[in-house]
């Protein structure tokens, strides 16, 4: 009977003991959870990271075609024709005046941004319309370089180009480039890389027409 206290006591000091080694598990549970939650968080932040460098890093557009030019009265090219594509594989790029710019180093010059939007009017393929596309800046934007987007076809909205949709980038250069001279374009839109075309005005170009500029 003398014994009964101290077996008492010593039930207590387990039960005191198991109930801190549950406590234990309970937090060291806790802190793996956490731990294991931000590891997740960090993996999905790096996922999404890397697919956004590879979006980035991949262009959206590519020049599908040759690029033509319009050679004025005086033997310069006067208006750019560049043919624009939607790279397979891409979905959907933006033209819209807010969403896209056009750089352009001509000759000895360099200009930040000419674009200047889409112009809604629907475009053939035809070269007497690139003839006419001249006439009309000519006419209607003396001294002023800038740069136009035309949808030949597979256009999904007034500002958008889808999957194996067709436009052309008409860049227009008031004062001519005349022969010899070089120029650089420069298309970036918000979706993917930045795309380059790069081309040397050729010599003996007659006049009032459309050339081929590879």
């Amino acid at each position: 009977m003398r014994n009964r206290p101290w077996r008492n006591r010593r039930a207590m000091v387990g039960v005191d003991t198991a109930i801190i080694l549950i406590a234990f598990v309970l937090v060291a549970a806790a802190v793996a959870f956490v731990v294991l939650d931000m590891g997740m968080t960090s993996a999905q932040k790096a996922k999404q990271s890397m697919e956004n460098g590879l979006q980035q890093a991949s262009t959206a557009l590519q020049v599908n075609g040759e690029v033509m030019a319009y050679v004025n009265t005086n033997g310069y090219v006067q208006d750019i024709y560049i043919p624009l594509g939607v790279t397979p594989g891409t979905g959907y790029v933006s033209f819209a005046k807010n969403l896209l710019s056009v750089s352009l180093i001509a000759g000895n010059m360099s200009y930040a941004n000419i674009y200047n939007g889409v112009n809604e009017t629907t475009l053939g393929n035809s070269t007497s319309n690139l003839s006419a596309i001249a006439s009309y800046y000519d006419n209607n934007y003396q001294g002023k370089v800038l740069a136009v987007v035309y949808f030949i076809h597979g256009n999904i909205t007034p500002f958008v180009l889808g999957p194996y949709g067709q436009a052309l980038l008409v860049i227009h250069l008031p004062y001519g480039l005349p022969a010899y001279k070089s120029f650089t374009v420069t298309i970036s839109p918000s979706v993917g890389g930045a795309i380059t075309a790069s081309r040397v005005i050729p010599p003996d170009n007659v006049t009032n027409t459309v050339i081929d500029l590879g």
